[in-house]
């Protein structure tokens, strides 16, 4: 950040730079201090919070789950901490949410066509910053594609329409003005075209600067170093492992002037990682059982999620990898819930929910926000033996 701040050299070539582009931005605003660090990082996820918010007012037709859905990503203690911590994980995964959120609203039946054109450009414009954070925005855009191919299919098959209709057809539920050709045009050539304007500090380095016309080879030159192979990693872990939290992260480990310790855990909440793969079960079960497809989606959006990394060409992976599909775990709670007919019964357990997670959330509480403890208390979070 500090070499892309006096424009010297892209250092860490392997990643793009928009999250280091803020980080730098919060340094020339808030000065180069923890605080300026991280600021923005803050900031973001604060929005990308409120955005997961209405998400979930749509998505379940509830404020009592969207609210419940705002809570638990609150105490679900990774968000916290990446939150508070300069990384590019810190920005990728907030402007995904926003760009969810602007996606959501595009495609409303009441909107007029001049505004879902509007509100998709953000939704790209948004998706382009994610992307330009971590490639990894690019894997969940393309989840989101497919998702969106196969409703728009048998929207079509179920209506009885033309095959051409797929791409050219309007008054679908989803974007009622637009044709899917359209939308996915705007979505395609705002998001690509905000990506590649996140590279423009390259053009500008004083050591090694790009022309415009290597930015397309430079994505090339970003790849290969992202599947070199990497050295051992102590805290590194498999995606199949991350579920259960065998490998968390202690991000911050030190002793403080008093002779006590001070730590950052990078670990679930266990109410929302273990007891969201529970509700995991319940939803795939319970939405096909009620054909319910807005809570199967959420079940399938959260496998996808994890499961990708089956497939990616990384070398190594970390617990962090499972960031995302941790926030999504916060979408599949409220969706099994959101299964119990209305009444007390839904109330209660929405209720309970929300408590069970934050006292879990107050318990980890110094290993949240670093705050000084005596030397032995970091050993009563290590709910399992893995976790030292």
């Amino acid at each position: 950040a500090r070499d892309l701040l006096t424009l010297s050299r892209n250092n860490k070539p392997e990643h793009p730079l928009f999250a280091k582009e803020m980080i730098a931005a919060g340094i020339a605003v808030f000065g180069d201090t923890p605080f300026g660090w991280r600021a923005f990082g803050a900031i973001f996820t604060a929005f990308g919070i409120f955005s997961a918010y209405h998400i979930a007012r749509k998505l379940f037709q509830s404020v009592p789950l969207a609210v419940l859905t705002a809570i638990l990503l609150l105490t679900s203690i990774t968000v916290t901490i990446q939150a508070r911590t300069a990384m590019l994980d810190t920005y990728t995964y907030p402007l995904l949410t926003i760009s969810a959120g602007f996606l959501i609203w595009s495609s409303g039946i009441n909107s007029s066509r001049l505004v879902s054109i509007g509100l998709l450009a953000l939704a790209a414009v948004f998706l382009g910053l994610a992307a330009g954070a971590k490639w990894i925005a690019g894997i969940y855009a393309m989840i989101t594609l497919v998702g969106l191919l196969v409703a728009r299919a048998v929207a079509v098959i179920r209506s009885g329409r033309s095959p051409a209709s797929f791409l050219f057809g309007q008054n679908f539920p989803s974007w009622p003005t637009l044709n899917l050709l359209s939308a996915g045009l705007i979505m395609g050539v705002v998001s690509l075209s905000t990506y590649f304007a996140t590279f423009l500090p390259l053009l500008f380095l004083k050591q090694d600067p790009l022309s415009a016309s290597e930015l397309i080879s430079f994505q090339f030159h970003m790849l290969d170093r992202q599947t070199l192979p990497l050295a051992f990693n102590s805290y590194e872990s498999d995606w199949w492992l991350w579920p259960v939290m065998l490998e968390p992260i202690w991000y911050h480990f030190q002793d403080s002037p008093e002779g006590g310790h001070e730590a950052l855990f990078y670990v679930g909440n266990p109410v929302i990682f273990w007891g969201g793969l529970v509700a995991l079960e319940l939803v795939i079960i319970g939405a096909v059982w009620q054909r319910n497809m807005t809570a199967l989606w959420t079940a399938i959006a959260f496998v996808a999620s994890w499961r990708i990394y089956e497939i990616l060409p990384k070398q190594i992976g970390f617990f962090f990898y499972y960031h995302g599909s941790g926030m999504l775990l916060c979408f599949v709670i409220p969706a099994a819930i959101y299964l119990i007919p209305k009444g007390k019964l839904r109330g209660w357990t929405i209720a309970l929910t929300g408590i069970a997670s934050s006292i879990a959330f107050i318990f980890f509480f110094p290993v949240v926000y670093a705050t000084e403890m005596p030397t032995d208390r970091w050993t009563q979070y290590l709910l399992l033996k893995s976790w030292k």
